[in-house]
């Protein structure tokens, strides 16, 4: 089986159908605060799927990334909380979910009061290049042959290069909420860089995701039904943690942790945490209190 293909193949379809029609298999249970939700249509507060809240973390006037920001739901939430003064971006590459994220944005802006909100396309391990572009780009330069695709490749080394998607230190605070646990396995370190990237040097992240309490085993990862429902591509906490400390974050925690498991699938322990960890020195050359 062709797994990367697969995997990222399941996840966009997966996604795209629950932008259609309700997918509760894919959240957990999250209690949001509800003076939040008042701006916005029902239809994104049903499709948002979740593990956590992440927005909780951020404060008035950030800049905020929210990395795999499907339907909009924790931007609209982050949009009230930085206020006017403040920016949130959403970056996704399912276009069914930005098209349902972008559909309700003039609408909440005019309930908040400010229009503060930016939806991107783009993959989360890759914020440098900008897929609207790419497609806008493909309409007047078609990909015939092998020549035509060294060319695309060259322009997205120049865009990515000059006119990145998300510019290099320019964001406050990084939040994501159950997302990171379907970028395929070997996309997952270029993933923390590039968190690390774009953040500005007193920058931090706020991070919701599923986590196993033993490492997956390979069956299971090669099952890309399981990887789209959040199971297989989860982190073991442990590692979860390290994979903070190894992209350069200090001060990593553990700001929520579900004591029962949201699954169980043969005898492992799937459940939701809130991860938060800094940008701004050197990590401890003896570990850290993580792990």
């Amino acid at each position: 089986m062709d797994l990367r293909t697969n995997t990222e193949k399941e996840v966009l379809a997966r996604y795209a159908r629950a932008s259609e029609d309700v997918q509760p298999a894919l959240c957990c249970a999250v209690d949001y605060d509800k003076k939040y939700l008042e701006v916005m249509p029902q239809e994104i507060i049903d499709k948002d799927y979740g593990c956590g809240d992440p927005s909780k973390y951020i404060g008035d006037g950030d800049v905020v990334l929210d990395l795999g920001s499907g339907g909009g739901k924790i931007c609209y939430i982050a949009s009230q909380i930085v206020g006017p003064t403040g920016h949130v971006i959403g970056v996704d590459f399912n276009p069914a979910m930005l098209a349902l994220a972008r559909r309700h944005q003039a609408d909440i802006a005019q309930r908040i009061g400010w229009d503060n909100v930016d939806f991107k396309y783009g993959k989360i391990q890759d914020l440098r290049t900008d897929y609207d572009e790419i497609e806008a780009w493909l309409q007047s330069h078609p990909v015939k042959d092998v020549s035509d695709y060294a060319e695309l490749e060259h322009y997205r080394d120049e865009i990515g290069r000059t006119r990145p998607l998300i510019a290099d230190h320019s964001v406050d605070v990084i939040v994501s909420n159950c997302v990171l646990n379907l970028v395929r396995t070997t996309d997952k370190a270029p993933l923390f860089d590039e968190m690390y990237r774009v953040l500005k040097k007193s920058g931090r992240v706020a991070i919701s995701d599923i986590v196993s309490d033993k490492q997956v085993p390979q069956h299971l990862r090669d099952d890309p039904k399981l990887w789209s429902g959040c199971i297989s591509g989860a982190y073991q906490e442990r590692a979860f943690l390290a994979a903070f400390e190894q992209a350069g974050f200090y001060g990593v925690e553990i700001v929520k942790r579900d004591d029962e498991p949201w699954q169980v699938v043969e005898g492992i322990e799937f459940r939701s945490v809130t991860v938060t960890a800094h940008k701004g020195k050197e990590r401890p050359s003896q570990g850290g209190s993580c792990c």
